[in-house]
Parts: C-alpha cells; structure tokens; sequence
C-alpha cells in the first residue's frame, strides 16, 4: 500500500476561489449603491466612523454608570418622601392607619415599624443616595463626552481632572432639569389641551384624542431636539453652528421617540408575567438604556459625516485617540 501524500488542489493559473468572487461582487454591488443614492452613502459612512471610534465600546461604559445611578436616584427619591412625611404627623398616622387596614395582623405591624425606621434615618440615607447618584451621574457624563470627542475629533481632549468633572456636573444639571421640564412641559400641556376640550364640550368627538397625542408626540421631539443639539454641540466642545447641526438633532430626536415606542410595547408585554415583570423588566431597562447610548452616539456620527459639516470641518486624526493635535510631547531624559 503505497503511503504518499494525496497531491493538492490545482486551479487554472489566476482564477481566484468562489468565494473571494462572491465577496467582490458584493462589494461591487454596495459601492454601485453607494453612488446611485446618497442617503446610501452617507448611513455607510457614518457606520463606518462610528465602528473606527469603538462607539459600542463607549456605549458600554454609558450604560454600566446610567444604570448604576438608578439605585442612588430611588433612594434619593424614597428619602425625599421620607423627609416630607416626617414633617407631617397627620400623614404619617393615616399612612400607618392605612398600612395596618389592608395587612392586618403581624405583616402591618412590621411594615409600619420598617416605614417609621425610614423615616427617622431619611437624611442619612439622603446622603448617601446623593453621593452615589453624584459618583454614578458624573462617571455617566465623562464616558458621555469622550465618545462624543472620539467621534468629533477624533482624539479625546487633553484631561484636566478639575475641569473635566465642573463640566460633567453642570452638564448633569443641564440633563436633568432639561428631562425634568420636558416631562412637565409635555404632561402639563397635555392635560391643558384635555382640559379645554372638555371646557368647550369636544373631548368625546372623534379625532380629538389623536390630536392631544400627537401634540405630546410633538413637544417630547421638541425637547428631544434640544437635547441632541446640546449633545452635539456643547458636549465635545465643537463650535458648528446650530444650523449645521439641526439635522442632526431631529433625526437623533426621531430615532428616540422610536425607541421610547418599542419599550412601551415591551413593557406591556411583560406586564401580565410575575416572572418577566421581575426580571425582564431590569433587563429589558438595561439593553434599553445600552440601545439609546448606542443611538446617540450613531447620531453623532451621522451628523459629523454631513457633506456640510465636512465641508467646514478640519481634518481629522485618526491615530491620535488620546492627545490633541497641538500637544508637544514630553522632553526624553538625558541618560
């Protein structure tokens, strides 16, 4: 029996294998579409900056520190609560009152005592609630505008421990009275706009809830738009005008009013499911929180390959990830 290797496989002198062939094509096929449609071209560039400055990558890190911050937030929101009823004595007896009438016996003797023991350590655990929300929020926002200077510029400022975290914290207050008067500005002027259809004897005709919904639609992308210009502008320091940038910020607020869409549809979902309500519901938030920092940072990037904002844009260094172009490095020693 003869034990001589088998001879390989020998293909006709620069024919290359099926596959290669069929990898060409492709790609032959997406750069005829490329430049047949514009609209084509530009979501392919934006991809691509958004692949080569880790965007995924800096999306993680926004939501570890956003879904870090929701504890400390809920505490400091309980705490709240707890420093309003112990002004109130009225309220706290009626509060117990009711407590003890729907779990009677041991169960309604054991929530009151757990809810007077809140009570009393509310400022301590005020604190503490508002030191994690500060160490969490801050983090948050950090990771924030490196992705958004990665994706700009290219590089990531030079740090400035001090400066760094005064901005992070103005840029918390910012986002947070921003969403706070959003979700006033919407709910208010809904119920305004209920209010004067039953005022004037309409809120039962046909057509009128959708109106009213549409509104709330229409001042949530409002907001939603403000918010993006800031992310666009203000947070990676970029000097754009907001003309140039307007585009940006209502696809990025269109995307989101969309995503809010699908988390409802989750969430009602889950809702009949003890199980799911209990565990899909914090899963669900967290790839929803993952989802929205991934979309803000897509939406910069699709603003930043605008042909009008490349037009006006220095070019950008791709290989300096961490130093501005300007930084002179560090003399060497002598040895």
């Amino acid at each position: 029996m003869s034990s001589a290797a088998p001879e390989p496989i020998r293909r006709p002198a620069g024919r290359k294998p099926w596959w290669n062939r069929a990898y060409a094509r492709v790609e032959d096929l997406i750069a005829a579409q490329r430049r047949r449609y514009r609209w084509f071209d530009h979501l392919a560039r934006a991809g691509g900056r958004y692949q080569r400055t880790q965007g995924d990558l800096m999306a993680a890190g926004v939501t570890y520190f956003a879904f870090l911050a929701l504890f400390p937030v809920l505490l400091l929101a309980a705490s709240i609560i707890g420093l309003v009823l112990a002004g109130n004595e009225l309220l706290q007896q009626e509060l117990f009152a009711a407590i003890r009438d729907t779990f009677p016996g041991t169960i309604g003797r054991t929530l009151v005592r757990q809810l007077r023991d809140a009570i009393d350590g509310a400022h301590f655990i005020g604190l503490i609630a508002l030191a994690g929300f500060l160490y969490a929020g801050l983090r948050t926002m950090d990771k924030l505008r490196v992705g958004m200077e990665r994706i700009w510029k290219g590089y990531v400022d030079e740090p400035d421990v001090l400066r760094d975290n005064a901005q992070d914290l103005l840029a918390l207050v910012a986002l947070g009275a921003v969403g706070l008067a959003s979700l006033g500005l919407t709910g208010g002027v809904t119920q305004a706009t209920s209010w004067v259809l039953d005022l004037v004897g309409v809120a039962d005709q046909p057509g009128y809830e959708v109106l009213t919904r549409v509104l709330g639609i229409a001042l949530a992308v409002a907001a939603d738009t403000v918010v993006f210009l800031w992310l666009l502008r203000v947070v990676p320091s970029v000097s754009h005008p907001l003309r140039l940038l307007l585009p940006g910020a209502l696809f990025g607020a269109a995307g989101i009013e969309v995503l809010k869409l699908i988390g409802g549809y989750y969430l009602s979902l889950i809702n009949d499911s003890v199980t799911a309500t209990a565990f899909g519901g914090a899963v669900g938030l967290l790839v929803w929180i993952n989802l929205v920092a991934r979309f803000a940072f897509f939406t910069a990037s699709w603003t930043s390959t605008l042909r009008r904002i490349e037009a006006v844009s220095p070019p950008r260094l791709e290989g300096a990830p961490v130093a501005p172009p300007d930084a002179v490095p560090a003399p060497s020693r002598p040895r």
